[in-house]
């Protein structure tokens, strides 16, 4: 009687993976790029004890999906007044024209979705202008198809798997409305700059008011708000990626003189642009997120 060789099961061997920073601040992949304005997560629980418990969001055109993994948050400023409301486990936060403060536990750990202006409101169908400087609850004012989602998110293992649910959840989605609202991208990839809007609107037969209004709907601001503040960080962003002085930022982008550069970063980030700079070049320092590396 012939002996029966059996192949034993295939043993899967551990993988050694680095862990994952702290605090960070992540791009999307380029598929999202228009879509997506950065991952960004921090984790208190292991960070130094001396590490401020306070986040600093500045006036910004960007609405973002807050999910508080560990511990809790307490929102004590925002639209321009102090506050004390707790914040949701799964907070959603609009375009806001003033800066908001919360503040954490000291074993608070979230991880922050960042959207590109107009493009949550181009994936949800979504009348964004009630979000305007506000925080509400994500599962209550989203889509019921984004609730699954939501919550998956939230229970991921680490902020590595939080990030790959984002981009397999939005990447289908932002393929259809790329292919639905193709005019939009245009001005998103140009940063709401006039010309680009003139040309959306004159794509759509719109006139200049209509376009005013959709832009509300869309963002919850403005199209000039949202060109300012872009402009702003972009020129912020080229004096820390490029070794800008003052002057060559603001020119470079559009700005009358430097004073005039001066006067919009201390009134979006509350501190002038060379100060800034320099803030966002020291280790470890978690405010004014939107201008760190990713």
């Amino acid at each position: 009687m012939g002996t029966e060789h059996t192949t034993p099961p295939a043993v899967e061997l551990p993988t050694t993976q680095p862990p994952l920073p702290a605090s960070a601040l992540q791009a999307p992949p380029d598929t999202l790029a228009d879509c997506v304005r950065a991952f960004f997560w921090r984790d208190l629980g292991r960070q130094p004890p001396h590490t401020p418990a306070d986040t600093r969001v500045p006036p910004s055109p960007y609405p973002g999906i807050i999910w508080l993994t560990r511990g809790t948050a307490q929102l004590i400023e925002h639209a321009g007044q102090a506050t004390a409301l707790a914040m949701p486990a799964i907070t959603l936060s609009g375009a806001h024209r003033h800066a908001y403060h919360s503040v954490s536990s000291r074993d608070g750990d979230s991880f922050c979705l960042a959207f590109q202006p107009g493009a949550l409101g181009l994936l949800t169908g979504q009348d964004l202008a009630p979000l305007t400087d506000q925080v509400t609850d994500a599962s209550a004012w989203l889509p019921e198809d984004w609730r699954p989602f939501l919550t998956a998110v939230h229970a991921a293992p680490d902020h590595g798997a939080r990030k790959a649910l984002c981009v397999a959840f939005l990447t289908p989605r932002w393929g259809a409305v790329a292919d639905r609202h193709a005019a939009w991208l245009q001005v998103l990839q140009h940063d709401w700059q006039r010309g680009a809007r003139q040309a959306l609107a004159t794509t759509l037969g719109w006139t200049p008011r209509h376009l005013q209004r959709r832009t509300r709907q869309l963002v919850g601001l403005r199209p000039g708000e949202i060109e300012r503040m872009l402009r702003a960080e972009h020129a912020l962003l080229t004096m820390r990626d490029g070794d800008a002085g003052a002057l060559d930022a603001a020119l470079r982008h559009g700005y009358a003189d430097q004073a005039h550069f001066s006067r919009e970063a201390r009134s979006l980030f509350e501190r002038p642009p060379a100060a800034l700079k320099a803030h966002t070049q020291q280790p470890g320092d978690d405010a004014d997120w939107l201008l760190r590396r990713s």
